[in-house]
């Protein structure tokens, strides 16, 4: 399959592309042709085919590994493609993804699913010696190629078994294929403990060739502009709850709940028809993570989402959590509609990188006792993912994606 030809016609949907843009993208599919063209030469040796693989699976594989004398890397490299936000890695290894033979064990997932799965696993292995080993070799049974949207370390958990996981990962002669804002070596920056990632950083710089699109331009924020689901402003709690009961249509709405992992569940406020309502705090002042967000986003397609604060120091455990939902509603391809304090650039205006925060002007004695100045967050992790946040929640308010969702909802309904 020659992908730059399918690129031709993707690539061009909804979509001004400037001259830098088009050799970046030209250049990156390069580097997909090339990883396309070495799995398929190199499909027998690097046991693709789910038919012809070796049928040993679960704790029995697991078994047999351990009287192996040695890993059995995969003859193919993989690739890690890194840049800024909106700059269309998503796209393009979906693309990749989408012309792979449909026998091959392969996954494509995102990256916070994909640690929820991990742990979900390691739970079921307690009291194993290693269950890193046996959760390694179940995935490696599923999947020899596995593609990560959006590979992105912030949890100290995470970052304490990724080395691990993936050593033995690699072990097992998977291949990676992931995409993520960060450069490899600015993984996991400023995290607790760093230098027990350090290693995995090395071995993911081994096992996979690195490329970076180079683009400054943000395309997401270059959709068509659409009003009526973004709402700015004070006490508008009785206006979004107006717009939701229109998106109710005959069904009536009432408190729901909602299973999401290891025997949790998430209790909904008001609910049907597919849609949501939630008050912030319900969402993101509380304990709750990707694995609540995900359960959620499994039986709902719409969440209205009542009073998004302005972040800061104050609140930056929320804005966290905020980031992690908006995340995961865009990787279901579900619809927002919201009432907030502010624009989504606004949202994100206190939380500042410690470089930022190095090259603000020096305060004066008056301007230091204004509230926004006090309520500054600096804390560069949030402030790198805060541009991601911005450019999809631009988008997810955009013609074109709304369009798209409407276009899923009505394709789904057809098929039931």
């Amino acid at each position: 399959m020659e992908l730059r030809k399918r690129f031709g016609l993707e690539a061009v949907k909804g979509r001004l592309l400037d001259a830098v843009t088009v050799r970046d993208w030209v250049v990156t599919l390069k580097e997909l042709q090339r990883l396309y063209d070495d799995l398929v030469q190199s499909a027998d040796a690097c046991r693709l085919d789910r038919y012809a693989a070796s049928d040993k699976a679960g704790r029995s594989r697991w078994l047999w590994t351990r009287f192996r004398p040695q890993y059995s890397y995969s003859p193919v490299k993989g690739l890690y493609l890194f840049g800024g936000v909106g700059t269309g890695k998503t796209m393009l290894m979906d693309l990749f993804f989408d012309q792979l033979p449909s026998n091959w064990r392969k996954k494509r997932i995102h990256f916070h699913d994909f640690m929820l799965n991990v742990h979900s696993r390691l739970q079921r292995h307690k009291g194993v010696a290693d269950p890193l080993e046996v959760v390694a070799g179940e995935i490696s049974d599923e999947s020899i190629l596995l593609c990560l949207d959006e590979f992105m370390v912030t949890d100290v958990a995470d970052a304490l078994i990724l080395n691990r996981l993936f050593r033995h990962l690699f072990g097992n002669s998977v291949i990676l294929v992931a995409t993520s804002n960060r450069a490899p070596d600015n993984l996991y920056e400023g995290g607790l403990q760093r230098a027990l990632f350090l290693p995995f950083i090395a071995t993911l710089k081994e096992r996979c060739m690195v490329h970076e699109i180079d683009s400054s331009v943000d395309y997401r924020k270059m959709t068509s502009a659409e009003q009526g689901f973004y709402f700015v402003g004070e006490e508008l709690s009785g206006f979004l709850k107006q717009k939701f009961e229109q998106l109710m249509g005959d069904h009536s709405a009432h408190p729901q709940e909602v299973e999401v992992v290891m025997g949790r569940t998430l209790q909904v406020p008001l609910g049907a028809n597919g849609c949501a309502y939630f008050p912030f705090e319900d969402l993101c002042d509380r304990p709750l993570g990707a694995a609540d967000y995900f359960g959620l986003f499994k039986k709902f397609h719409t969440l209205a989402l009542e009073g998004v604060p302005i972040f800061g120091l104050h609140n930056r455990t929320a804005a966290y959590r905020f980031v992690t939902l908006i995340d995961v509603m865009y990787e279901n391809k579900a619809r927002l509609q919201c009432t907030a304090e502010a624009t989504p650039f606004e949202l994100f205006e206190r939380i500042v990188s410690v470089s930022d925060a190095n090259h603000m002007a020096p305060r004066t004695s008056s301007r230091s006792k204004k509230n926004d100045d006090f309520d500054l967050c600096v804390d560069n992790e949030l402030a790198f993912a805060k541009d991601r946040t911005i450019s999809r929640l631009t988008e997810m308010n955009s013609r074109e994606y709304l369009e798209q969702h409407a276009a899923t909802l009505t394709a789904r309904s057809k098929s039931q």
